[in-house]
């Protein structure tokens, strides 16, 4: 991942039920540290949804997150009613925004008005989908990005810690650039040269083993926020999806 991306979507690792379970607890110092823990990790996720979605200016759009995490968050009951039965936890907490933000615009008086900043109705917003399909929302395709880094940097842990860093090597140069950061595959002849591989053909298995690596380690970060097997899988498709709509 560029360093401009991993910059804007750093901290967003998969959040597990248990951390979200301890972080509804009555508060005390721990459940505290656990609540702003989890909070640290979505409320990049909920900027870029509101900034590049609802067009709400950042200055705005962060007034608003910080009233929303006081009023129901942490004043609330919403991480501690939070049910994987439910749903994922980024779904309810994104639900809850949009709601927020709903009940701060028609207390303006703004419903049904654009105001010259970009503000949109998320009713408009609404009535707009139902002719023109949805763009994916910026905030899955931050947290399917930051998914992917977290899978990606397994990938790097584990073939350094084996003695294999020309495997992530190659995996990178020939498949992580070229899609993150739009580049071309280094070729094979330069592979070889670069990483110590002694032929193409034996870079190109490197290759192959990366790219197992790779799923194993995606499933792996999926599972840890998954219901089970078929919710992680279904998950997968999922984040295939929102990074295929964006372009990815």
């Amino acid at each position: 991942m560029s360093k401009d991306a991993s910059e804007d979507f750093r901290g967003l690792p998969a959040t597990d039920w248990s951390l979200v379970a301890h972080a509804g607890l009555p508060s005390d110092q721990t459940s505290l540290g656990s609540l702003n823990e989890l909070l640290s990790r979505y409320r990049p996720a909920l900027k870029a949804h509101l900034v590049l979605k609802k067009k709400i200016p950042p200055d705005v759009a962060d007034d608003l997150i910080q009233g929303f995490i006081s009023t129901k968050v942490l004043e609330g009951s919403l991480v501690s009613s939070a049910d994987p039965a439910k749903g994922r936890f980024r779904t309810i907490l994104l639900t809850a925004l949009d709601r927020y933000i709903v009940s701060v615009i028609r207390r303006e008086g703004a419903k049904k008005r654009s105001p010259e900043q970009g503000f949109v109705s998320l009713d408009d917003s609404a009535n707009q989908l139902a002719v023109v399909p949805p763009a994916p929302d910026p905030f899955d395709v931050a947290w399917a990005r930051e998914v992917i880094a977290e899978a990606l940097g397994r990938v790097k842990t584990e073939c350094m810690a084996s003695g294999k860093l020309a495997y992530w090597n190659v995996f990178d140069c020939r498949v992580v650039a070229p899609i993150l950061e739009g580049v071309e595959p280094l070729p094979y002849e330069q592979v070889v040269q670069r990483f110590g591989f002694k032929s193409p053909t034996e870079a190109s298995n490197a290759l192959v083993t990366a790219r197992r690596i790779f799923v194993r380690a995606l499933h792996a970060v999926v599972a840890e926020y998954a219901r089970d097997k078929a919710g992680t899988d279904e998950e997968i498709q999922e984040l295939r999806a929102i990074l295929s709509g964006a372009g990815a």
